[in-house]
This record gives C-alpha cells, structure tokens and sequence, in this order.
C-alpha cells in the first residue's frame, strides 16, 4: 500500500487531507490499458465496453465469449470494407456461422445482374428468429448498395470427429521346383593307341 501522504497547503481541512489520502491509493490501481483495448486479452465484463468503443453494429450479452470477442476483431474490417461482398462474408462469419456466397455471374445460367444469395450454415448453435432479422438488418448494412439479395437459405451442419484405420498386409508367394539342368555336358580324355603285327608266310617243299 503507498503511504505516500500528498503535500497540502496549512489552511486544507480534514476532509480534504482525507480525500488526499483516499485519492492517492488509485495509484496502487491496477490499469492494463494493453489488455483492455486488445479483443482477445480484455476481461470478459469489460467486452461491451470495448464492442461500443469499436463500434460494433450488433451486440448480445446472451452471445458466448468466443463470439464476442471474434464480433470486436471484424468491426474494423467490417467498417474499412463495408459496401463489398468480403464484408458480408466477415459480418456472418463473426456471429459464429458459415456462409456462401453466390454472385450473379456464377450461376447457371447466369441470373439477374446485380444479385446475389447466400447459403448460411448456423452449425450446431441453430439459430433464433430475432437473431435471423438481425442477421438480414447486418447483412444489408455491410452489404454493395448496387447488389440485392435475392435468397438466404440456412441450412444445419454438424461437425463431428471421424476416426478412420488403416492397416497394410504384404507379401510375397513363392513357388520352389526342384533344380533342372537345361543342358547336361559330360567331360572325359580321349586316348588313342597303336600296335603292329608282322606275320611271315613260309612254304616248305619236298
């Protein structure tokens, strides 16, 4: 605690010795400006203070934190772009929900020029009919002045986890024959040999 006792004129009162004294302890007052003025840091009770501050268009104290804090994020972008069809997508996409967009020229066969539809996905959160006008009133804030909106379809996704295995099996078949020569070659040493014979006739007379 600052027992810090600010200097004073002979002629102060008690009471305003004492409202010196009461004053000087907002020093020890904790002020995180930073954090105030950052979306993601500022305390939760302080966020309608910091959407008003931001100018945000649309707020629900009955909102989760996460949108809250995501709505603050895209109001300096929602005012920079209002008037295009990125700040249609960031103004749906802030309250928490998916969106499509489908400009004239992307359909087939082309439709009106100048239009466009959007396909909006409200998850699993769904979707209120106060918060289905105030969506429509957004969205024709933020929207080009030149382009209409001719459909809003919202359609229910969930979003789940799927776990998927997978297992490999390898091998080889092998099929063993016993061994076959192609060609069978026999070695040996040739050997040749000679011999004579001498053989005399002999005729004996009378």
């Amino acid at each position: 605690m600052n027992k810090h006792v600010p200097t004073l004129p002979p002629n102060t009162t008690a009471l305003e010795r004492a409202i010196a004294v009461a004053c000087a302890e907002l020093v020890n007052v904790p002020v995180p400006l930073r954090d105030v003025w950052n979306a993601d840091r500022c305390p939760v009770a302080l966020l309608p203070f910091l959407a008003w501050a931001c100018s945000v268009d649309r707020w629900d104290d009955a909102w989760p934190e996460s949108i809250k804090r995501g709505t603050i994020k895209a109001s300096y972008f929602i005012h920079k772009h209002k008037g295009t069809i990125a700040a249609v997508r960031r103004v749906v996409e802030s309250l928490g929900y998916l969106i499509r967009i489908t400009e004239w020229w992307q359909t087939t066969p082309p439709g009106t020029p100048g239009t466009f539809r959007l396909d909006v996905g409200v998850l699993d959160t769904g979707i209120t009919d106060a918060m289905f006008q105030e969506m429509e009133r957004l969205i024709a804030d933020a929207k080009p002045v030149s382009r209409h909106l001719t459909g809003l379809a919202l359609y229910l996704e969930t979003r789940g986890q799927v776990r998927i295995g997978l297992a490999t099996y390898h091998g080889d078949a092998m099929t063993v024959y016993p061994w076959i020569a192609e060609e069978i070659e026999v070695r040996g040493t040739l050997l040749q040999g000679g011999a004579p014979h001498t053989i005399d006739t002999m005729t004996i007379y009378p």
